[in-house]
Parts: C-alpha cells; sequence; structure tokens
C-alpha cells in the first residue's frame, strides 16, 4: 500500500511548508464553516479541525486545501511560484500531456479498519457541519467523490455532487441533469432498479481535482487522478456493489439510489452555493442514497470544500478559464493572450479574454465564439474581450479598460436565451424549469477600436519593463 500518496500523507507535506492550521475545539454548528470563510478571504493555511464540539478527538474535518496557488501548484504538480496567468497557462499547457493512468485492484487497505453494517450504521458520528446560517441541514458531502457505474457501457464515473444528511442512513445526492453520474442513475431508475453508489468523504486532493475537472464522457477520473499525482490510483472492489473504492480513503459510505417517486423524496436545501447565494428547497426532486455499509479510518478526515460568496472561492485560479481559452484557440481565434473569469465555479459567469488583435472584428469575433463555447456556455453571463495591456486578473484594471475603451453603441451585444446553470440566482422562479434555464449574454467589446487603433490615446502609464528595471536598482 502506498501510503505516501494519500490525504494523510499530503498533509505532511502542508505541515513541512507551513501550510496548515491546527484547530482545536471549533463547533460543527457554523463555527466550522465560519473560520473557514474567514481563512479563505485572508487566502491562509488550509485548516485541519480537531476535538469538534461534541465529538471524540481523532474524528477531524479538513478545509481550504487549494486556497493558495502555491498549495494548488503543489496538487497540480507545477512550479509552486508560479501566479495567476502564469499557473493557470501551465496548467493549461500540462493538460495537454495527459495519459491515462489505470487503477491499481488491491485488497484492502487501511479504509477497512473501521466498519458500520445495518443498525450499526449511524451518519452522524461524523461531525459533519452546518456549513452556513442558512443551510437547511448538514451536508456531510461537500469534498467527496461520488462513484458510478453506466449500466449500459460500464463506464466508472467519479463526480462531486453535494450531499445533506437526511437521517442516520440516508443522505440525499443532488446530481444535477447532464452530469455524468444523473446520466447512470436516470439509466437504472428507468429500468426500475436501484442504482448502487459509493462515496468517498474524504479522499487524496488528486482523486477531488479530477473528481471535479470538466472530463468528457468516456474519461476516468480515477485513471486523470493517477496521471496528477504520478502514480496509480489504488482501489478495491466495494463489498456490495463492486464499485471501485479509492483503498486509501477515509470515510466512504457504499449502498444504492432506489427509484423513489417524488412523493417518498425529502426536503433537500437551501444549501450556500458557488454564485454566492442560497438556491432554493427541492421537495421531491433529489435523489437519496440509502446507506448500507461505513468504512473508516482510525481518526477519520472529513474533507470540506463548502462553496462560497465569490471572490472567495475554494480555487486561488478559474481552472475552467484554461478550458475555454483552449477552446477559443481550437476554434480559430488568433492571438489569445489570456483568458480570465471573475465569480467563478465549475463555469464563468463573468469571463475576460485578452486578445492581439490583428483585424477588423477580432474582438466582436471571439465574444460570440466564447458565449457558444463548450467551456463558456453554461452560466457565462458576461463576456469581455480586452487589448493585452490590460492586466485580465485585476478587476481595477479590467474595469479601467471597459470604462474608457469600449464605445457602448459599437461595442456592447446581447445574445438572447442561452442555457445556464441551475443556480444561476437571477432567473425569476417561475421560469425554472425541470427542462433546464436560459439566459441572456452581455457580449462587451472592451479593445481600442482596431479601425483607428493608431489614433487612439496613449496610456499614462510607464512600461513594465522599466518599471522593472526601478525595482531591481532601486530594491524597491
Amino acid at each position: 500500500m502506498e501510503a505516501n500518496q494519500d490525504l494523510r500523507s499530503f498533509i505532511g507535506v502542508l505541515e513541512s511548508m507551513g501550510e496548515i492550521k491546527k484547530v482545536a475545539g471549533a463547533d460543527w454548528n457554523l463555527e466550522i464553516g465560519g473560520l473557514t470563510e474567514l481563512f479563505s478571504e485572508k487566502r491562509g493555511p488550509a485548516l485541519l479541525f480537531d476535538q469538534v464540539k461534541g465529538y471524540p478527538a481523532g474524528y477531524r474535518i479538513l478545509t481550504n486545501i487549494f486556497r493558495t496557488e502555491k498549495r494548488l501548484a503543489l496538487t497540480l504538480g507545477l512550479d509552486t511560484n508560479l501566479r495567476g496567468i502564469d499557473l493557470l497557462n501551465a496548467w493549461r499547457f500540462k493538460l495537454r500531456s495527459f495519459e491515462p493512468v489505470p487503477v491499481t485492484p488491491v485488497e484492502g487497505g487501511p479504509l477497512f479498519e473501521n466498519t458500520m453494517t445495518e443498525k450499526e450504521i449511524d451518519l452522524t458520528r461524523f461531525p459533519a457541519p452546518l456549513w452556513h446560517e442558512l443551510d437547511g441541514g448538514r451536508y456531510i458531502g461537500t469534498g467527496c467523490c461520488v462513484v458510478t457505474k453506466d449500466p449500459e457501457s460500464g463506464h466508472i464515473n467519479v463526480g462531486t455532487y453535494r450531499c445533506m444528511v437526511q437521517g442516520k442512513d440516508r443522505i440525499t445526492v443532488k446530481m444535477d441533469k447532464g452530469k455524468h453520474g444523473r446520466i447512470a442513475q436516470d439509466k437504472y431508475h428507468q429500468a426500475g432498479k436501484a442504482c448502487p453508489v459509493v462515496i468517498s468523504l474524504g479522499q487524496d486532493p488528486w482523486l477531488f481535482m479530477a473528481s471535479t475537472s470538466p472530463l468528457s464522457l468516456d474519461a476516468s477520473e480515477y485513471e486523470f487522478a493517477g496521471w496528477l499525482r504520478g502514480a496509480p490510483i489504488q482501489v478495491v472492489p466495494g463489498p456490495l456493489t463492486g464499485l471501485p473504492i479509492p483503498a486509501t480513503a477515509e470515510i466512504v459510505l457504499e449502498g444504492e439510489i432506489p427509484p423513489y417517486g417524488p412523493d417518498k423524496l425529502p426536503k433537500e436545501g437551501p444549501f450556500g452555493e458557488w454564485p454566492g447565494y442560497y438556491t432554493n428547497t427541492t421537495v421531491g426532486e433529489v435523489a437519496i442514497m440509502e446507506v448500507q455499509r461505513v468504512y473508516y479510518r482510525n481518526n477519520p478526515i472529513l474533507v470540506g470544500v463548502p462553496p462560497l460568496k465569490p471572490p472567495n472561492q475554494y480555487l486561488p485560479i478559474p481552472m475552467a478559464a484554461a478550458t475555454l481559452w483552449d477552446q477559443l484557440e481550437k476554434a480559430g481565434i488568433p492571438e489569445v493572450k489570456g483568458v480570465w473569469g471573475f465569480v467563478y465555479g465549475p463555469v464563468g459567469p463573468f469571463s475576460v479574454i485578452a486578445i492581439r488583435q490583428r483585424y477588423a472584428g477580432h474582438a466582436k469575433q471571439t465574444a460570440l465564439v466564447a458565449c457558444g463555447a463548450k467551456a463558456g456556455v453554461t452560466g457565462g453571463k458576461f463576456v469581455v474581450v480586452l487589448d493585452d495591456d490590460v492586466d485580465i486578473t485585476d478587476p481595477q484594471d479590467v474595469i479601467w479598460a471597459m470604462a474608457t475603451r469600449c464605445n457602448v453603441r459599437e461595442g456592447v451585444d446581447i445574445v438572447k436565451g442561452v442555457l445556464t446553470t441551475p443556480v444561476e440566482p437571477a432567473v425569476h422562479p417561475s421560469a425554472r424549469g425541470s427542462r433546464g434555464n436560459t439566459m441572456d449574454r452581455v457580449l462587451i467589446d472592451a479593445c481600442r477600436p482596431y479601425q483607428w487603433l493608431d489614433e487612439f490615446p496613449p496610456v499614462n502609464s510607464f512600461s513594465k519593463e522599466y518599471k522593472q528595471q526601478l525595482e531591481k536598482k532601486w530594491t524597491l
């Protein structure tokens, strides 16, 4: 067993780097969520909570794992000195070299140090926090990995979906339509069968990163995670479901999601989601898992990745922007110098693109392609295109360029009725439907007008190169 590549060894690396803080005695009821938010706002260390109020010592919670660029780069296997666009671009180029690393089947593992079966099962034995003040319950699954199997193709999927405790042996698993896990679940239910499922509530960071990555339907998150960490993920077949379980996971639930009708499904939510708002409470919509086995290590660690109000997100860079950047280039858009996003989650509702203009209409073409690209279509409400002299990672610089270079009459367009995220807060409740929601897009050309580019007023600022010379000379 390669114990040097589990969550605990990663925590050891963070400790050696001074990138983790241990907190003793915090309350699961809001306090852990509040401290997570506060330290995340400050881009502080990862937090390891122990001696949680009302729970035995050793039942721990880890949060803010990826909040700094240094910790994210460590997880991605990149230079930990990289920042901003440079880190995003390095990840984009590394991603192009992806080669699947098959899993290594093993027998047993530290996960099976403890087992709960049947009447022993009690999910309240784990300190699932109440993450936000208005949450409808305790969410044990935020930094989790949900494992399902397509009953037709046999393909294994690992996804991250929020999981709310509904009883000692029941949790709701919110897999939205179109998600790979939901597709598999629906196939079982359409055949009148329960969907086998395994949920890891604490695992190595590479598997979580794979679980949240926008991979193709035929890609394997386990093989992606193995590539990320540079070694195969070790898996053991679930005793009940046969589904592959990460052998070094901290806590794993095994069971099934029955094809219950709406009248048997409980209330789920509200929950503070990634756009910074509470999503609506639902009744009769979110599937419920019946937990039949619980496996956990001695002194288990629950991984928490609660959504926080932007720009306070669990990742320090908008990684989805790397995918949009690639898709722009594949669509033939030349001279794309950077892509960034604000208020970002799985997608970026506010995408910013830097180009070096080469022809009339270049900026407008870029905005239109970004609006329709797969990486930008779900939730990309605003698309802003800027010249490459603008620091697109700095909101102040972006606003300055928009305010001074955009000719509103010529530079602003609206595209109506584009698919949007289910948690888009600006969709009126009466317009929300089970078949998806739409939202208009605002496209903003904030580049200097190409037709009279040479006549546009020069910027009143020293060049970046000259300022670097001054900093070096005067040791600033």
